[in-house]
């Protein structure tokens, strides 16, 4: 959605403006500087001008039921603009509970302790409504994984003025996984797009009393993911005309995130596509490359050089290497050698340059779709990943 929407972003640099100019009062804190509009373009790999709140909600589809006869239910974490001013206690999300007892007991008497994800989020911190309506970015992950599995990104996305929503796609989360209960890939192919076409349409029609009522841009919608979520971004940016942009990390191919489509598909909507030259889960030359053939512009491609599969999450921030040794859980897809392997091993682009890069390309292409701010395509380029150092990345830009 390039260049559209004028009155909606002079109203909200109008808003910015008055808020700076008063004191006192809820939510008319100043902002340190302006979010992207189209009059700027703040760097999106560092933090945005707003503080983050977070709330977790669950959304219930009745129209699906599950093999258990209840409703399909999606636990849901919600990243969000908070009140600027907004101080108090990051949220840290601790993976050890979402363990069975016994695979608890066995994490505890290896003597390392599961390190707790810290971030700058603050729970129920209050949203800050006067500066809103904001875009809104799905976030999806990766089979087996969780909600929070890349809040390097989501935490920051918000900060810069997103509200995003990122669902655990019940039936195929790490909880399932560690339970032997998963989806198999074809039911997850199935139900993963459907998850994301009921939370816009959930988002449209909240319940009296809910906070993001008023809040959500859904006119200015984006969706992300990684893995089996790029896919989930790819096929329902492909279905869904309220989807504006999308950005998939590491995706599998169009031939498979497309399969069952009216072919050839036209995705008419801008796509930023990242992937990595060394990911050996979706090898690159086989999966992103095809993807951007099958794709048209506006269409940017980052590929990391020395990244892997799981670059792309928050993963990489902590020492697996010792996790690993200590560890010998016999869980299908919680092989920490493997994540080691591929993306977060002592060769690959360490996590401190490579989740800022990914924040600066995501939310760069973001800010400039969503948020009409025409200086942010200045970072989606070449000279904008060799910021990281000369061949961390490599760019092509198709506008």
């Amino acid at each position: 959605m390039r260049l559209s929407g004028g009155v909606r972003t002079a109203g909200l640099l109008l808003i910015v403006m008055v808020a700076s100019s008063s004191c006192g009062g809820r939510g008319k804190a100043a902002l340190p500087f302006e979010p992207a509009n189209r009059y700027g373009a703040p760097d999106p790999s560092v933090m945005g001008p707003y503080p983050v709140g977070v709330r977790t909600a669950t959304y219930v589809d009745t129209s699906r039921t599950e093999p258990d006869g209840g409703p399909r239910t999606l636990v849901t974490e919600v990243w969000y603009p908070a009140v600027p001013g907004t101080t108090g206690e990051g949220v840290e999300y601790d993976l050890l509970p979402v363990f069975t007892a016994d695979q608890q007991a066995e994490i505890l008497d290896s003597g390392v302790a599961l390190p707790k994800l810290k971030t700058s989020a603050i729970r129920d911190a209050p949203l800050a409504s006067e500066l809103g309506p904001f875009p809104v970015v799905i976030f999806s992950h990766g089979k087996a994984a969780i909600r929070w599995q890349s809040t390097y990104l989501t935490v920051t996305m918000a900060s810069h003025g997103y509200v995003v929503v990122a669902p655990d796609h019940q039936d195929d989360t790490l909880y399932d996984v560690v339970r032997g209960q998963d989806a198999d890939t074809v039911a997850a192919f199935d139900f993963r797009p459907r998850d994301v076409q009921f939370l816009i349409s959930r988002l449209a029609k909240l319940p009296d009393g809910d906070p993001l009522i008023g809040n959500l841009d859904l006119g200015r919608l984006g969706v992300c993911g990684h893995s089996f979520g790029a896919l989930t971004s790819l096929r329902v940016g492909a279905i869904d005309p309220r989807v504006k942009a999308i950005a998939p990390q590491a995706p599998t191919t169009t031939d498979i995130a497309w399969l069952g489509l009216a072919m050839p598909v036209d995705l008419k909507i801008p796509i930023m596509l990242e992937g990595s030259h060394q990911d050996m889960t979706l090898p690159y030359d086989d999966n992103v490359e095809p993807t951007w053939a099958a794709v048209h512009h506006p269409r940017w491609k980052l590929g990391i050089a020395k990244g892997g599969h799981f670059t792309f999450s928050d993963l990489c921030k902590f020492d697996l290497a010792t996790l690993a040794s200590h560890l010998t859980l016999n869980i299908p897809g919680a092989d920490l050698s493997n994540v080691l392997s591929d993306g977060c091993g002592p060769d690959a682009t360490p996590a401190s340059v490579a989740l800022p890069m990914i924040d600066q390309f995501t939310i760069g292409f973001f800010n400039a779709e969503l948020r009409e701010s025409v200086g942010s395509f200045e970072y989606l380029n070449q000279a904008g990943a060799d910021r990281f150092g000369a061949g961390a990345a490599d760019v092509t830009a198709d506008p």
